[in-house]
């Protein structure tokens, strides 16, 4: 919740998304210590998709780096007994048959 707090204290515009100047501004507002140069490469780590922005999941990922093979393995299982009809999306069906919300 914290990051998703401050990714929405540095997108100045309401995109949705943070363009270059935004992540600028939030680097040197958090005082990282980096040249105008690492900033640049750095923006390009996290615009994994090459947009011109970072979306708020290219910014949690750049934030917190890959899961983990335990947090995939986790997550994998999650996701199979969600998948209930083992189509391999979960849908409201899925849900149903496993989630009771009482």
């Amino acid at each position: 919740m914290g990051l998703g707090r401050l990714f929405k204290i540095f997108d100045d515009d309401g995109s949705h998304n943070l363009d270059y100047s935004e992540f600028n501004k939030a680097v040197n507002d958090f005082r990282v210590g980096l040249s105008a140069k690492e900033i640049e490469n750095l923006f390009r780590v996290f615009d994994t998709d090459n947009s011109g922005s970072i979306n708020y999941e290219e910014f949690l990922r750049g934030v917190r780096g890959e899961m983990n093979e335990f947090r995939k393995n986790i997550s994998q299982k999650a996701f199979k007994i969600l998948d209930k009809d083992g189509s391999g999306t979960i849908n409201i069906s899925d849900i149903r048959g496993v989630y009771n919300a009482k």
